[in-house]
């Protein structure tokens, strides 16, 4: 399905990730006021101001580059006009403890959030666990699969006219049609649908392009269980991501990765297939910009809260020009990392960086 096809999905997925986006800065934004710092500026994207509004002493705005937003905290950033050296309310003249609790802020409160949504899930449907019925988890760019069609979840019911029930029924028949068409029985959001693929070579064997899984059952456990699982999750996630980067390093996001554009399409994709798909598409996406912003890099949360480690165990403040310098230099390079994944993974540019 193309993305421009369905624009009431593709509305609702920026939206959500619209509302990721306030609830991080939000976070920020809360802890602020409340350990008594300014808040000058809560913006929703970057770069050219395109609607503001100001309450109070903070300007809300929407700027046009939507990768991501900023609580601009005053004196946060050295050299500020306006700021004096021992205003009491800018960032650098409050306690440690309360400019650590401002930054984390952001990372825990899309945590907090992720585990809402799941136990919001959790309460209506019930716990997912492991089935046996194969399930497509993820297509692969450039192969027969994309052209005909499939989508992640598609569960699939039958090769040719012949059932499967476990993952492993699907592969020896795709290969024995020996390059011919087939077609493939799958149920997408409930709704059954055949769908007509030709396998192409792939070393010894013919494949279609799709990466299998297994359906999920949704288990009605206690309400406890189901309340213990939401709040576990959002951990258990974390640290199947952090053994997976490990595993695979920069080289493996700049292969798999996603920018916005890949973001947006994901969630429309898991939209359509109907609330469970995107109340957990939605929690995931916030695990992942909580646990991305507390990786301890610069231009990251986790990056200043190194500095404020620093400065809590030695005592002694970070020269707060160095500590910028090293933050700006960090966000620049982040920004070439999504604009390489964007082009090559979200627009499928990647002519350019075969060589």
């Amino acid at each position: 399905m193309d993305l421009f096809a369905t624009p009431a999905t593709i509305a609702l997925a920026i939206l959500a990730l619209g509302v990721l986006i306030i609830v991080h800065e939000g976070g920020h934004f809360l802890v602020a006021r409340l350990s008594g710092m300014r808040v000058d500026r809560f913006s929703i994207g970057f770069g050219p101001k395109l609607f503001s509004f100001k309450r109070g002493e903070t300007e809300y705005q929407i700027a046009a580059i939507p990768l991501g937003g900023f609580v601009q905290i005053a004196g946060l950033n050295p050299g500020e006009e306006g700021m004096t050296q021992d205003d009491p309310r800018a960032y650098p003249n409050r306690p440690v403890w309360q400019r650590l609790a401002t930054i984390f802020a952001g990372p825990g409160t899309n945590y907090v959030f992720a585990a809402c949504m799941l136990l919001i899930m959790f309460l209506a449907w019930g716990v997912p666990g492991p089935g046996k019925s194969p399930v497509v988890d993820d297509v692969i760019e450039g192969k027969p699969a994309v052209a005909a069609g499939f989508e992640p979840d598609d569960e699939v019911i039958a090769v040719n006219g012949t059932k499967v029930k476990e993952v492993q029924d699907v592969a020896p028949l795709v290969n024995a049609s020996q390059g011919n068409p087939i077609a493939i029985d799958i149920l997408r959001a409930g709704k059954p649908m055949v769908l007509k693929v030709k396998p192409e070579k792939d070393g010894s064997d013919y494949r279609i392009g799709v990466q299998l899984g297994v359906t999920t059952n949704w288990e009605q456990v206690s309400t406890g269980q189901r309340v213990a699982r939401a709040l576990t999750y959002p951990f258990e996630y974390s640290k199947f991501v952090l053994q997976t980067l490990a595993q695979g390093g920069v080289k493996n996001i700049v292969k798999h990765g996603s920018g916005p554009i890949g973001i947006v399409k994901e969630m429309r994709k898991r939209i359509e297939h109907g609330p469970r798909h995107a109340f957990m598409i939605i929690a995931l996406i916030s695990i992942y910009l909580g646990l991305f912003n507390l990786l301890p890099l610069p231009g990251l949360d986790g990056g200043r809260l190194v500095f404020l480690g620093w400065e809590a165990v030695s005592r002694r403040k970070v020269n707060q020009r160095i500590e910028q310098t090293v933050h700006m230099v960090g966000v620049l390079l982040l920004l070439g990392l999504i604009l390489v994944i964007s082009f090559k993974n979200d627009l499928h540019i990647g002519s350019w960086f075969k060589h």
